[in-house]
């Protein structure tokens, strides 16, 4: 009885040493998985942000569909390296449908971009909406035209013209059907209004200047004609002959008895006494 009595608290002290080695093992496990490992801040990547939203943009950008072609011509003027200042320009934009879906076209926009970094926009032009219905295998031609500035005369521009549609399905896409740097030029063909008004100052200037040469002449030549009328008066009146008088003021009876009498015998002078 003893010796059982022995054998049995032998083997619940031996029970309970392994439990006590046990759960001292589990508590290091724990401690080796809750340790805390040093993290060097140099180690950590950092995403910016924008990268964040390029990587959305990416995802949201509208494609061309391979089932489309689009074919890109100017008409007026019918070529793109000088498109006039301030005149229409026009082009025609046609739509192919090779794939087994129709297309609604929904708008084109144009806009003049910077040449070195075609992201920034100089001048946005009206978009114009179509809102047609291409059917599978078939085709459609579009038409466009703006009015460039004069203000960007002899810079280089970059032209950029965007079509935009969707399939059945809604889906969007979107073709850059002209993407060039053209150059903006003055239009010297037909007589345009800066010209006109230069023409009119010049004519204006000539007249004026022709108004007061002719007022200068006639000044002059009525100051030189009073001048020499003067001088012909004065001629006449201090510089005249001696012996000339004038007698138109005197009688002429009197003129006449003072005549001196004319030579005749000595009887005539008598019976003319006689008579007087």
């Amino acid at each position: 009885m003893i010796s059982r009595g022995i054998l049995r608290l032998f083997l619940g002290l031996a029970a309970l040493t392994t439990c006590f080695v046990t759960m001292r093992g589990d508590d290091a496990v724990d401690g080796e998985v809750e340790e805390e490992v040093p993290v060097n801040e140099e180690d950590i990547i950092a995403v910016p942000d924008d990268k964040i939203s390029d990587a959305v943009e990416v995802d949201n950008i509208m494609r061309p569909s391979p089932d489309v072609h689009v074919a890109f011509i100017f008409t007026h003027p019918e070529h793109s390296e000088g498109l006039p200042g301030g005149k229409l320009v026009q082009f025609l934009m046609g739509f192919q449908n090779h794939g087994e879906k129709e297309f609604t076209v929904l708008f084109c926009e144009t806009s003049f971009r910077y040449p070195q970094d075609f992201s920034y926009h100089i001048q946005n032009f009206s978009r114009v909406q179509y809102n047609r219905v291409v059917a599978a295998k078939q085709e459609a031609t579009f038409n466009y035209a703006f009015y460039p500035s004069d203000q960007f005369a002899g810079r280089p521009l970059g032209l950029v013209v965007e079509l935009q549609y969707e399939d059945s399905d809604g889906k969007g896409y979107k073709n850059t059907v002209f993407n060039e740097t053209i150059t903006i030029v003055e239009d010297e063909s037909n007589f345009n209004t800066e010209t006109g008004f230069l023409y009119v100052i010049f004519a204006a200037v000539v007249v004026l200047i022709l108004l007061a040469g002719q007022h200068f002449l006639s000044k002059l030549t009525r100051k030189h004609g009073m001048a020499k009328s003067r001088q012909t008066q004065l001629t006449e009146i201090g510089t005249g002959k001696k012996n000339e008088v004038d007698f138109e003021w005197i009688p002429r009876e009197v003129l006449n008895h003072n005549k001196s009498p004319k030579s005749g015998s000595p009887r005539q002078r008598k019976q003319t006494q006689r008579l007087d």
